[in-house]
């Protein structure tokens, strides 16, 4: 795996450019000036659809990769009004080191799963009344602002950083026509967006935000500018309901001479992302998933999983960050490898460990 430097050098641009996921109108016409204007600077409501995301990571010379890393989010949505939680049916694929790990959440609005591996698991009841009151008081929090914030009001403003953008005429996408718009990116402008970002994340994500840095220092942003050596940005907007329908970045990276002992070789590489958005606003039907099995047996498939990454082992590895527990019920297990999944965050050894609260006494 990259180390926490290669990680930063090709995350951080990453992190900022799909900072663009918010769902915002779009116009039409052959000014790209003006398309560009009206994507970024205006709200459209989006409340249902099916969203087709995939991320690719081509690393060159870099140890311990046996190939392309890739990531895809596939599923429907259905938004069930302003305060209530949505309906959605998502699906995450893994492909890195010749090996594939599947993943997925399910909410139905009234019940929650987990998928891993293709199979389904019931959220206990408690558990998702829990998540589900959580979520629709952080909607009350946002009482008398937009729904569908623009990316000004997270203080992202990509008309500050996207250059010479390019009308490339009509295309097709999922059915819909649209007008493609290109444009090219000043990182170090983008860079500035980012430190607005992160400082704003930090203070919105409570206790999960202690794992974002507050600000990129001006070493990080120069290291990271050296290393970005082409950005490459598309809009596709809906040509007769204004609506972004699909985005896609490339960008292509090398890391200065001097660092790639400490990127275990890492040279450098290339970073795509692509996400279409079809069927929007038409309803979207999000069911129960068949056979979903007990919550509790979740705990093999997930140890079964990381052991498999070669997370050391089949049992939580010794030293700092084990997860244990008292003797607790099966909503009571769930609940505190949910809360321990979400510590862990990109961490796979620390979710190994997490494993083990389902299986405490």
């Amino acid at each position: 795996m990259l180390n926490t430097r290669t990680a930063r050098l090709v995350a951080v641009p990453l992190a900022a450019l799909t900072v663009a996921l918010p769902l915002v109108a779009c116009g039409g016409g052959d000014d790209a000036d003006k398309v560009l204007k009206e994507t970024f600077g205006a709200n459209k409501r989006v409340a249902s659809g099916k969203l087709d995301l995939s991320l690719r990571l081509k690393a060159e010379g870099a140890r311990n990769l046996g190939g392309p890393i890739t990531v895809k989010l596939t599923g429907p949505f259905q938004t069930q009004g302003d305060r209530q939680l949505p309906k959605f049916d998502f699906d995450l694929t893994l492909a890195a080191s010749g090996q594939n790990f599947r993943a997925g959440a399910v909410s139905t609005g009234n019940a929650g799963f987990l998928k891993f591996q293709g199979q389904a698991y019931s959220v206990p009841e408690r558990v998702f009344a829990q998540f589900k009151q959580g979520y629709e008081r952080s909607q009350a929090q946002r009482e008398g602002t937009p729904r569908n914030q623009s990316l000004s009001a997270l203080g992202i403003n990509p008309l500050n950083w996207l250059e010479d953008p390019q009308d490339e005429g009509e295309e097709d996408v999922a059915g819909v026509e649209t007008i493609h718009i290109s444009s090219r990116v000043d990182v170090p402008r983008l860079l500035e967006d980012v430190n607005r970002l992160l400082s704003r994340a930090r203070g919105q994500l409570g206790g999960q935000g202690g794992q974002l840095p507050s600000q990129l220092t001006p070493q990080q942003r120069k290291a990271v500018d050296d290393a970005i050596q082409d950005v490459s940005f598309d809009v596709y907007s809906g040509k007769d309901d204004e609506t972004l329908r699909r985005m896609t970045i490339g960008l292509k990276f090398e890391v200065p001479e001097g660092q790639r002992r400490s990127a275990q070789g890492l040279t450098g590489g290339e970073l795509t992302f692509d996400m279409v958005i079809a069927d929007l606003n038409e309803t979207q039907r999000v069911d129960p998933p068949a056979n979903a099995r007990p919550f509790d047996e979740l705990t093999q498939a997930v140890r079964g999983a990381l052991g498999a990454l070669g997370a050391g082992g089949g049992g939580a590895s010794s030293g700092s960050g084990t997860a244990t527990a008292p003797p607790a019920t099966g909503d009571e297990k769930a609940q505190r490898y949910l809360q321990c999944l979400q510590e862990a965050g990109g961490d796979v050894a620390k979710a190994q460990q997490c494993a083990d609260l389902l299986n405490s006494g």
